[in-house]
C-alpha cells in the first residue's frame, strides 16, 4: 500500500541538468519568436510566447537574464516594443521604461570609473 502512494507521487527533489538545459533553451527560442511577431505586429502572439517563457522559467526555477527581463513588463506580462507598447527615456542617469499598462521600470546606468594618471600614462605608452 505504501509503495502504490511512492508511485502516484511522481518525480521529488532537484531538475536534472539537461532538463534545465532544455529548459534555458526553450526560454530563448520562444523570446526570439516573441520579437519576430511584434516585427510583423502580431502582438497578441508575442504577448502568449512571453508568457509561456516566464512559465517555463517559473516550472524549472531558472530566472531569466536581466536583458530577457528587460522585453517583459512586469506587471501585465506583455512582450515590450520600443515606440510601441513601450516609452523610454533617458533621465539624470537612469533608463526610464513605461509600459502601456502604466508600469515603470527605472534601470541605473553605471558611471565609468575615472581613470587614475598611472593607468593615463599606461595608455600613452
Amino acid at each position: 500500500m505504501v509503495e502504490d502512494k511512492k508511485e502516484k507521487r511522481g518525480r521529488r527533489g532537484r531538475r536534472t541538468k539537461w532538463m534545465e538545459d532544455i529548459a534555458r533553451e526553450r526560454i530563448k527560442i520562444l523570446l526570439n519568436e516573441a520579437e519576430e511577431a511584434a516585427k510583423e505586429g502580431r502582438m497578441e502572439d508575442a504577448e502568449r510566447y512571453a508568457q509561456l517563457a516566464r512559465a517555463i522559467g517559473m516550472r524549472y526555477n531558472i530566472r531569466l537574464t536581466p536583458f530577457q527581463k528587460r522585453f517583459i513588463c512586469k506587471e501585465c506580462g506583455a512582450y515590450l516594443v520600443p515606440g510601441v507598447n513601450l516609452h523610454v527615456r533617458i533621465s539624470r542617469g537612469k533608463i526610464i521604461s513605461t509600459c502601456a499598462c502604466g508600469a515603470v521600470t527605472r534601470i541605473h546606468l553605471k558611471k565609468r570609473k575615472k581613470e587614475t594618471n598611472q593607468e593615463n600614462e599606461q595608455l600613452k605608452k
